[in-house]
């Protein structure tokens, strides 16, 4: 435990304000990557293999939503572009977005590989060029924003809980 946290430590103090997106990303497309090995060992169902990266994808939409100024959302965004430029991602003609499966694997992969990378080497300039390249709002990105803008997809829901809301008014 003492030895992570001094890499942890050390990890913030070369990547500064670089790091918390990046280890954003990384959790996530880490996390992604560990499903994938847990399903081909045979301990996870196999049936989850391709609805997880369909809802990974829409979770891209979800968190670049709250924009790219915090980190989860850059992250995401380094995520998504990486994915649609390896080709994982694709963008159809009706502006709706679908997942290549035979491309995803190994774009996850090397996603995962770039960011594991450069925090165990600590670069910064290496974190500050992928996050240049990859962390914006592409047109890509943009459509899929439009769209949920269009159809009026709420960026969050606000969940009502009526028998609180009665509690709280019969205590008035």
């Amino acid at each position: 435990l003492w030895f992570a946290l001094c890499l942890f430590h050390l990890l913030i103090k070369e990547l500064q304000e670089l790091h918390s997106a990046l280890e954003e990303a990384k959790a996530d497309i880490v996390g992604l990557w560990a499903l994938k090995f847990l399903i081909h060992k045979d301990l996870l169902p196999k049936s989850l293999l391709k609805s997880m990266y369909v809802s990974f994808l829409a979770g891209c939409f979800r968190s670049v939503r709250f924009g790219l100024e915090e980190a989860h959302g850059k992250g995401q965004a380094l995520q998504f572009n990486w994915l649609y430029e390896e080709g994982a991602f694709i963008l159809n003609p009706e502006e709706t977005f679908s997942v290549d499966f035979t491309k995803v694997e190994g774009a996850v992969e090397s996603l995962s590989r770039e960011i594991l990378t450069i925090q165990a080497k600590g670069d910064k300039e290496a974190a500050n060029l992928l996050l240049q390249k990859h962390g914006k709002l592409t047109d890509p990105l943009k459509v899929a924003l439009q769209r949920l803008k269009k159809i009026q997809v709420p960026v969050d829901i606000v969940p009502t809980f009526s028998v609180v809301d009665k509690i709280l008014e019969q205590r008035r």
